[in-house]
């Protein structure tokens, strides 16, 4: 009606052009802020730069974990039955760098800028790492108080059955709780941004599988933290190499949920926030939750960079998959019957040798090998 008035104004036309200059610039500064993707991140970004970023992290992400599993495989002091969360760990990572990034890198490939399944499957994958990692980080917590700061032996608590079953709990819960919100909806819907009312499963769930979890890991990484102290200050106390080596862990594990903590948090907020209200602005939810699903991908660095055993193993992991140069399966000949001084075979496959410079096997001259905390050694005394 007021264009249509303007137009027998005498200046009409100079009126209308200027209400359109005006609707155009509105609009133009406003459509971001409604129409962020959680699933292919924001449109402001060029197609190429969204799909090089999520390149990147999901390949960076994918072989830093895998890194960081075959490290306990290969490290002779890392194969205990604890260090098994830390794989779980690792895994949950790697659900969400090989299977949820590669999904939104896929859409950007097909041209397509969101999808309602593929946000349900990411979400999915994304509740189930959270609640596994989580739980994970506890049990670390705990089987690190025990083996440090407990006169019980670590596999007696922490033995190849119990260790087993408690990490299929942990992977059941984490399924089992993602699998009723995805399929029932019941808590509250990171897609559409609403909540669906139901408040009591939601403060069980957030009370019972992430509050009460973080809680105890803070406090008995603290515990341990205090309990060392003392121990170290009694007269006459020498730690063993090994109990040193154990302390060094622990600290990296605590760094790890730090770590974690740090990058949920922001996430753990708005999630809070939304599921009493409905979340207008999708770009804080959906910064907030890829700043915490990057956590996955540098997660394993914090190892490489804080453990000496860890960094060892991923030197000798790069080399291995990085630095040969030829690859033969036939057995060489030796002109004087002696291998070159030089010449360094390395083997993942379990059986061979591939020792680092912290192993055990090559400072001592002991014979050690362990199987989930299970040692059968011929020590000198």
């Amino acid at each position: 009606m007021n264009v249509t008035e303007s137009l027998v104004t005498p200046s009409g036309e100079e009126t209308l052009i200027t209400s359109l200059a005006l609707f155009s610039k509105h609009a133009i500064t406003k459509a971001p802020n409604t129409e962020v993707s959680p699933v292919t991140l924001s449109p402001e970004w060029s197609r190429v730069a969204r799909l090089l970023l999520l390149s990147c992290l999901s390949v960076v992400g994918s072989v830093g974990n895998i890194f960081l599993i075959s490290s306990i495989m290969i490290e002779d002091h890392l194969k205990k039955a604890g260090n098994a969360f830390i794989v779980s760990v690792a895994l949950a990572d790697l659900l969400i760098t090989s299977l949820l990034i590669p999904s939104s890198a896929i859409l950007l490939l097909a041209g397509i800028d969101d999808s309602l399944s593929v946000c349900k499957f990411q979400w999915f994958l994304a509740a189930c790492a959270f609640l596994i990692s989580v739980l994970s980080l506890s049990s670390t917590a705990v089987e690190n108080y025990l083996r440090l700061c407990t006169s019980q032996d670590g596999s007696a608590w922490f033995n190849k059955t119990s260790t087993t079953v408690i990490l299929l709990l942990i992977w059941l819960i984490g399924g089992t709780s993602s699998g009723l919100q995805f399929v029932f909806s019941l808590s509250f819907d990171y897609c559409t941004r609403k909540s669906t009312g139901i408040v009591p499963y939601q403060m069980a769930i957030v009370a019972l599988l992430i509050l009460l979890p973080i809680v105890v890991t803070f406090y008995t990484h603290v515990r341990i933290i205090l309990d060392v102290r003392r121990l170290m200050q009694a007269p006459n106390y020498k730690p063993s190499l090994g109990y040193t080596w154990d302390l060094s862990l622990a600290r990296t594990n605590f760094y790890s949920f730090l770590v974690f903590i740090v990058f949920w948090l922001p996430f753990g907020v708005v999630f809070t926030y939304g599921t009493t209200k409905i979340i207008p602005d999708s770009r804080v939810l959906y910064n907030t939750a890829w700043f915490g699903l990057s956590k996955s991908c540098i997660h394993n660095a914090i190892y490489c960079l804080t453990n000496r055993h860890f960094r060892s193993a991923y030197v000798s992991l790069f080399h291995y998959c990085c630095c040969k140069t030829t690859v033969s399966t036939a057995r060489r000949t030796r002109t004087d019957g002696a291998r070159p001084t030089a010449d360094v075979r390395v083997h993942i496959i379990p059986g061979y040798n591939m020792y680092s410079y912290t192993s055990p096997m090559r400072n001592s001259g002991n014979n050690y090998h362990w199987y989930w905390g299970k040692r059968t050694a011929h020590q000198e005394l």
